[in-house]
C-alpha cells in the first residue's frame, strides 16, 4: 500500500512511533512548560553568585541540567508532532511552542559561561576541592577554560553578540535569492517534452537515463545561477570576510583554527585530509573510467556523474524483511547491540511509512528522557534498508550515550555523529555484497562507490575551496564572483580533469552550495565516513574490536572527539583512516567489474 497518499490516521499503529506517550494530552505538556519556566526563574537567581562560592556554581549547573532535560523533552515532542503531519495546524502550533520555550531556556542560561570565565584563575580548581560533586563537570569546565583566552571583555562580547544577527544576513539573502527569486529556463527531454526546473527537482533530472534531459537540466540550472554571479560572489566573499573578522578579533591565527577550535580539532587534520585525498585521486580516476565504460559513453561529462552505473534492481524489500536483513548484517556487533536493535524494532522507536503531510527524508532524534526515535519514509526498496541501518546507527549511539553518561555528557559532537551511522551502513554494504549475487550485488557495490565519491572526494573538493578562499581573504587578496569561479574551475580540473569533460557551466556551482555559509563544516562528512569505514573494517577483521567500538558509543561527549575515536581504534591524525577509505574504493572498483563477478 502507498501510505504517502493516505491521511496519518489511516496508517496502522504498528508502523507508528509512540511519541504520544511523552505527553498523552495537552494538560501534561502545559504542566511541564510551567515547571520549566519555574526552573528558568531559579536559574536566573544565580546570576552574579558564582564568586560567592562553589556551592552556587554547582547548584546552578545542576538545575541547568534538570531544566535542560525537561526543555529537550518538550521541544523534541513539539517538533516531532509537527513532522509526523505538517497538514495538522495543531502540529505547527506545537512547533511554535517548542521554539519559544527553547529560546527562553537559552536566554536564561546565557550568563553561565561568561560568568564562569570571569572567575579568577585557579578558582575552579579550588571549587573542585570545596564541593566534591562539582567534579562531575570537570571536562565541561576544563573545555570552557580552554576557550578563555579567546573570550573578550564584557563590552566587546556584548558588541559582538549584537552583530550576530547581521552576520546571519548573508545566508538569509542567499536563501531568498536561490529559493524564492531565482528562476530557471524550462528544459526538454530527447522527445521534446518540456519540464519546469527548480532547485528542488534538479536532483530528479540529473539522474535521468535520458541524457538530453539531464544535460539540459545541468545547463539550465547553472546558467540560472550565472545570471547572478556578481551578487553571489559578493554574498559569499562577504560571508568569508565575516568568518575572518570574527576569528581575527578573538585572536585566532586563522579562520580555520577558529572553526575547528570548538571541537578541539587540530588544524593539521584538515590539511592532512586534503593532502591524502589529493594523493588518492588516482582511484577516483579509475572510478570515472568505470562510469564511462558502464554508461557506454565516448565522453564522460559532469552531467553524467549522478546516473547509476548499475540500474536499480527491481527488488522489493518489505519492512519486516528489512528488519531481519539489518539484524543479520549487524549481527557481528554482538548480543548487547542486537538487544538494543530488537528494542528499537519492538518498542515503537520508528515511524515507518509516509503519509500526507509527513516530513520527507529520514532522521534520528530524541531527548535524554525519551526514546531515540527515528522518522522514516520507507518505500520497500533496497536503498531504504540502508537508510534504516544508518538511522539506527544514530539512535543506538544516542541510546548507549544516554544510558551510560550523565546528561551533561550525553550528547556527542557532529564530528562523531556520522561515525556510528556510517559504521552501520558500511557493515550493511559488506553484508549485502556477501548475500546478493549478479546485478543486485553490482548495484550495492555501485551505491557504496557513489557514497565514497560524494562524501569523500566531493566534500573534500568543497573543503579545499573553503581553505583557499578563506586564506586569500586573510592575506588581503580580492575575492569576487569571477575569482571564485576561477578557483572552482581549477579544483574541478584537479579532481575530474583527466577522465571527464569539464563543462564550462560548472564554474558557477560554488554559488549554489548552502554549506559554504557555515564555514569549514563540510570536511566532517569526509572524516565521518573515513572513521566509520575504519571501524567497520576493524570489526570485520577482528570481532574483538567490537568492545572498544561499543565503549565509543557509550562515551557520548565525555572526552574530545579525536580522543574518543582514538579509544575506538581510529587515529584520525595518523591519516590512516583517510587512506583506508581510498583503498576501499580501489577494492570496490575491482569488485564491480562484471568479469570479477
Amino acid at each position: 500500500m502507498d501510505y504517502s497518499l493516505v491521511d496519518r490516521k489511516e496508517v496502522p499503529q504498528e508502523f507508528k512511533w509512540d511519541i504520544d506517550t511523552i505527553y498523552p494530552d495537552e494538560v501534561n505538556l502545559k504542566q511541564d512548560i510551567e515547571k520549566l519556566r519555574g526552573m528558568i526563574e531559579e536559574i536566573k537567581n544565580f546570576k552574579g553568585k558564582f564568586r560567592d562560592g562553589a556551592k552556587y556554581l554547582y547548584e546552578c549547573l545542576k538545575i541547568r541540567d534538570e531544566a535542560g532535560r525537561l526543555c529537550d523533552k518538550i521541544t523534541v515532542f513539539c517538533f516531532m508532532k509537527r513532522d509526523e503531519d505538517n497538514n495538522n495546524t495543531k502540529g505547527q502550533e506545537l512547533a511554535d511552542i517548542g521554539e519559544r520555550i527553547s529560546v527562553e531556556f537559552g536566554s536564561a542560561t546565557a550568563f553561565i559561561y561568561p560568568e564562569i570565565l570571569s572567575l579568577e584563575e585557579g578558582t575552579i580548581d579550588r571549587y573542585f576541592k570545596e564541593v566534591e560533586e562539582l567534579k562531575l563537570y570537570s571536562h565541561e569546565l576544563d573545555d570552557l577554560i580552554r576557550q578563555k583566552k579567546y573570550v573578550l571583555s564584557d563590552k566587546e562580547e556584548e558588541l559582538l553578540s549584537k552583530t550576530a544577527e547581521m552576520s546571519l544576513g548573508y545566508e538569509n539573502v542567499f536563501k531568498m535569492l536561490s529559493f524564492a527569486d531565482l528562476k530557471f529556463d524550462k528544459i526538454k527531454d530527447s522527445l521534446g517534452k518540456e519540464f519546469d526546473l527548480t532547485i528542488n527537482n534538479f536532483s530528479q533530472f540529473i539522474v535521468s537515463k535520458d541524457r538530453e534531459l539531464r544535460k539540459n537540466a545541468f545547463l539550465s540550472l547553472h546558467r540560472g545561477f550565472m545570471k547572478y554571479k556578481n551578487t553571489y560572489g559578493a554574498l559569499l566573499s562577504s560571508k568569508i570576510k565575516s568568518d575572518v573578522f570574527y576569528s581575527s578579533v578573538r585572536g585566532f591565527r586563522s579562520s580555520l583554527e577558529a572553526a575547528l577550535f570548538s571541537d578541539n580539532i587540530d588544524v593539521n587534520l584538515y590539511h592532512k585530509l586534503i593532502d591524502i585525498v589529493s594523493e588518492n585521486i588516482i582511484h577516483f580516476d579509475e572510478l570515472m573510467k568505470l562510469k564511462k565504460k558502464e554508461l557506454k559513453l565516448d565522453e564522460l561529462h559532469l552531467y553524467d556523474l549522478y546516473v547509476p552505473i548499475v540500474e536499480s534492481v527491481d527488488m522489493e524489500v518489505k519492512y519486516d524483511e528489512a528488519k531481519e536483513m539489518v539484524k543479520e548484517g549487524l549481527n557481528i556487533l554482538g548480543d548487547e547491540y542486537l538487544r538494543v536493535l530488537d528494542e528499537a524494532f519492538n518498542n515503537k522507536w520508528i515511524d515507518v511509512y509516509s503519509n500526507k503531510g509527513k516530513y520527507s527524508g529520514a532522521y534520528s532524534w530524541g531527548a535524554y528522557d525519551t526514546k531515540p526515535y527515528i522518522l522514516l519514509n520507507y518505500n520497500n526498496r533496497l536503498d531504504d534498508v540502508l537508510t534504516l541501518a544508518h538511522e539506527l546507527g544514530h539512535s543506538i549511539h544516542s541510546y548507549f550515550s544516554r544510558k551510560t553518561q550523565p546528561y551533561v555528557y550525553s550528547n556527542y559532537t557532529i564530528f562523531c555523529a556520522e561515525v556510528a551511522s556510517t559504521t552501520n551502513e558500511v557493515l550493511m554494504y559488506f553484508y549485502l555484497m556477501d548475500k546478493l549475487k549478479g546485478e543486485a550485488r553490482r548495484y550495492i557495490i555501485s551505491e557504496f562507490m557513489e557514497l565514497i565519491r560524494t562524501t569523500y572526494y566531493r566534500q573534500v573538493l568543497f573543503a579545499e575551496f573553503e581553505l583557499i578562499t578563506h586564506t586569500m581573504v586573510e592575506k588581503g587578496e580580492p575575492l569576487n564572483g569571477e575569482k571564485l569561479s576561477e578557483i572552482w574551475m581549477n579544483l574541478y580540473k584537479k579532481y575530474y580533469g583527466r577522465e571527464c569533460v569539464i563543462d564550462e557551466e560548472i564554474n558557477i556551482e560554488w554559488a549554489r552550495i548552502p554549506h559554504f555559509y557555515d564555514g569549514y563544516y563540510v570536511y566532517k562528512y569526509a572524516t565521518g565516513l573515513s572513521g566509520g569505514i575504519s571501524i567497520a573494517k576493524s570489526i570485520l577483521d577482528n570481532k574483538k574490536n567490537v568492545d572498544r567500538y561499543l565503549n565509543f558509543l557509550k562515551s557520548g561527549g565525555s572526552k574530545y572527539s579525536l580522543e574518543l575515536l582514538k579509544d575506538a581504534g581510529v587515529d584520525m591524525l595518523s591519516g590512516k583512516p583517510i587512506s583506508d577509505t581510498a583503498e576501499v574504493l580501489k577494492y570496490l572498483i575491482k569488485e564491480c567489474h562484471p568479469s570479477e563477478m
